[in-house]
């Protein structure tokens, strides 16, 4: 089988874990950050309307997809050498080797920094003792539903409705087997998830990675005098100091990193093309528009440098005036 007709053949498995678990584009893309963006995935990919993609770059991408379907480790080494999850991977070996009561670890990014992807691959390390549970918005401080997600997360299903029943069969799934709990998008479980995370710390061995936007976070937290003393209990629970080193974007350090692993430039030009980015980068979703710019750039084979293209595919891509971008020092 040729390599395009291995692309199709992955394109059509992913289309039908799409059409299995009902995600829309963007909700796939987001749970597969490799596929880039709805419309890529949408218009080019599923159609087969290849254009300028360039063919082995989406191969290896969607190579990596199936292997996570297939309960792989994919691209160990991206995540082992890429600083935001170098940060993360130590504060998680510190976490699952608390034996006090400080047993939340919280990280606070934007989208496009890199939680997500690290989540599944911190996951797919040990599925027997990891999982993860994307916390939906309609679950805003609604402990059954919150509660319901948690036990369908570590394999059970459970057909209790009343809130405290389903808050009970997580607690003795979680007694019964430790697990560390990786808790996506945790800022739209709102204050009840805060609680209910308390409450698991108490009554359970199990860990849990609270993972979240910081301007988010912080309305939760201080959306009201209830929420700020629910707040500080919680608080209570976390490793300190709460990880938000990326709370305002992507540093250089990780756009340097992709731009040579991902983006395939030397040592020199990474490092010079991220100090012109990363700023434009922190305001437009991160490792996302980034991703979407070296494409672009790759499909733009005007003559110029690889570096140049990519540069002007951020500005292009993001609609930001270069010129109204600080430099990072």
């Amino acid at each position: 089988m040729n390599e395009t007709k291995e692309l199709e053949s992955m394109i059509a498995r992913v289309a039908a874990v799409q059409t299995e678990r009902g995600l829309s584009d963007s909700k796939l893309v987001e749970t597969f950050t490799e596929l880039g963006s709805a419309k890529t995935w949408r218009d080019r990919l599923v159609p087969h309307s290849w254009g300028e993609l360039n063919i082995n770059r989406w191969h290896v991408k969607l190579a990596r997809v199936c292997t996570i379907l297939d309960g792989g480790t994919p691209d160990e080494d991206f995540y082992k050498d890429m600083p935001f999850a170098v940060e993360m991977h130590s504060r998680l070996v510190q976490l699952e080797r608390a034996t006090n009561d400080r047993r939340i670890l919280v990280c606070l990014a934007p989208n496009g920094t890199g939680k997500s992807a690290f989540a599944r691959w911190a996951v797919a390390q040990r599925r027997t003792s990891r999982a993860v549970l994307r916390i939906r918005p309609t679950w805003r401080n609604k402990l059954g539903h919150i509660a319901r997600g948690i036990c369908t997360a570590l394999g059970e299903t459970t057909a209790a409705t009343n809130p405290a029943e389903c808050e009970d069969h997580a607690i003795r799934l979680l007694r019964s087997q430790p697990y560390t709990l990786f808790l996506d998008q945790a800022h739209e479980g709102g204050v009840a998830l805060m609680h209910l995370i308390r409450c698991l710390v108490d009554e359970t061995p199990s860990r849990f990675v609270y993972l979240a936007y910081n301007t988010a976070y912080r309305a939760v937290s201080t959306g009201s005098t209830d929420a700020l003393i629910e707040a500080k209990a919680f608080l209570g629970r976390c490793r300190k100091p709460i990880f938000d080193l990326y709370k305002d974007g992507l540093r250089k350090g990780d756009a340097e990193f992709y731009l040579r692993t991902v983006g395939g430039l030397s040592d020199t030009a990474a490092n010079s093309l991220a100090t012109e980015i990363v700023q434009a980068l922190n305001r437009d979703t991160n490792l996302r528009l980034l991703d979407d710019a070296i494409e672009d750039a790759e499909n733009q084979r005007d003559g110029t440098r690889l570096a140049d293209r990519i540069k002007t595919a951020v500005f292009r891509l993001s609609g930001l005036d270069p010129k109204q971008i600080k430099t990072e020092e």
